[in-house]
């Protein structure tokens, strides 16, 4: 795992490269988080660890736009 995914904990927020809230971890791997997703829609994202570009306490932002999350 990156230095980032460390850190990352299941709960905390996550906002994507346009400053958007996208929902909150559920879970971190070696390669990816997945997102549970707060759209109308609900459903689980997943994001690749190296998309990580900043991680604060209760906070993951993204590199990457929702559109461009599997």
């Amino acid at each position: 795992m990156g230095l980032f995914a460390e850190e990352i904990q299941p709960g905390w927020r996550v906002i994507d490269a346009n400053g958007e809230e996208l929902g909150t971890v559920i879970s971190v791997d070696r390669e990816s988080i997945s997102i549970q997703r707060q759209s109308l829609l609900g459903g689980v994202s997943h994001a690749p660890v190296s998309a990580v570009r900043e991680v604060e306490t209760g906070r993951v932002e993204l590199a990457l736009p929702k559109e461009e999350l599997a």
